[in-house]
Order: structure tokens, then sequence, then C-alpha cells
């Protein structure tokens, strides 16, 4: 059986409501006889296509160049991506025969806006600390810039 979501709002001053509320309830209506629990958790939003293309293409390459600097042989970005995963976003799991805890690296496909954020701005200050390495930060105004950039080159 699939899960059944809905987004809702709650404004100040105002009951909560939830966005489709139609599509939602002919959902429930749907479920075969039973009994259900109700969850509502805080509702985020995925990392960006935008926020990956700063990863990818700013964040990992500048890195790559500090790591190697210090003595690392990084040949590629996927291997930058790994060794970062490892430090900073790591899931922990524990065995329950042994008691060992083992850390997983999360897949950034899971990652929400902040998260990937927060990934960003660990490495950075992480090269910035150990390796004098300033890594830029994302463009806010990227979009008016590469308006600007298609205009001129037309």
């Amino acid at each position: 059986m699939k899960k059944i979501k809905a987004i809702g709002i709650k404004e100040d001053g105002k009951p909560y409501r939830i966005v489709n509320v139609k599509v939602f309830r002919n959902d429930l209506d749907s479920l075969p006889k039973g009994r259900y629990i109700t969850t509502v958790e805080k509702y985020y939003k995925k990392a960006s296509h935008e926020q990956f293309k700063y990863l990818y293409g700013v964040v990992y390459p500048l890195s790559m160049i500090a790591l190697n600097d210090a003595g690392y042989e990084f040949a590629n970005i996927d291997q930058v991506d790994l060794f970062w995963k490892g430090i900073f976003a790591n899931k922990e799991l524990i065995n329950r025969e042994s008691g060992e805890i083992m850390k997983i690296p999360l897949s950034k496909s899971e990652f929400k806006t902040i998260d990937e954020m927060t990934y960003c701005d660990a490495i950075r200050n992480y090269c910035s600390e150990y390796f004098n390495t300033w890594i830029p930060d994302p463009d806010p105004n990227y979009k008016q810039n590469k308006q600007n950039e298609q205009k001129q080159s037309l």
C-alpha cells in the first residue's frame, strides 16, 4: 500500500489547511477497511538543482584542489564526494548483536534544502580552517546573472 501524503499550511491567526484537499480526501476514502495512524510533520523542500550545481561545480572542484595540495590523491569528483560524505553526511546504525555503531554515508538525494546548505558550509569551513582555501558563497543573483550573460551573447 502506498503512503498518502498531503501538504498543509498553517499561517498566523488562520486555521490549518490542506493544499488540494479534494485529492487528499479521495485518497483517504479509497483506503481499505482498517485502522490507520495519521502523522503531521514539518515539510521541507528537497535540495534544488541549483544547489547541486554549486556543490559539484564550485565546492567539490575547489576542495579537490585543496585536498590534493595537502597531499591527498583524488583523481575525480566522485572520490571527493565520497570523502566529504564520509565526514559530514553520515547516518549512524547500530548492530543489535554486537552493539557496534557503523557510519553509513547518506544519499544526497535525501537532502533537504537546509541539509544541502549545511553540508556545503561544513566543507567550505573545513577547507578554510585546515587547508587555508577560500570557497566562494553561492551567488544569490545566479538567475539574473545568467540572463544577463545570455543577453550579452546574442
